[in-house]
């Protein structure tokens, strides 16, 4: 009789460890994917960040600027673009007709 007790006793007692890590082991899986879930968050964050900033960066005003900036400093000074003679001639009659130009 004392041998039944002891091994009801003891398949108890393997049940509730058995319980017992399972469910730490599910709270192991839920902490790493609370943290999978705010990694995630975090990079869709510093992603819509990086777009705004390519956005910014790749405006066309800012490519504007830069354009017209000399490329060489000395130059600068004495004019940002050189003279560019007119010399031009029409590329069909109806073009030199409305412009005036013969």
């Amino acid at each position: 009789m004392f041998f039944r007790f002891g091994v009801g006793l003891l398949l108890v007692v393997l049940t509730s460890l058995g319980g017992t890590a399972l469910e730490k082991r599910n709270l192991e899986l839920k902490r790493a994917v609370s943290r999978q879930h705010y990694r995630l968050e975090r990079l869709q964050e510093q992603r819509a960040g990086k777009r705004v900033l390519a956005q910014q960066l790749g405006a066309p005003n800012r490519l504007v600027g830069q354009v017209d900036q000399p490329l060489i400093p000395d130059q600068g000074a004495k004019s940002a673009k050189p003279a560019r003679p007119n010399n031009r001639k029409p590329r069909n009659n109806s073009q030199a007709s409305r412009d005036g130009s013969p």
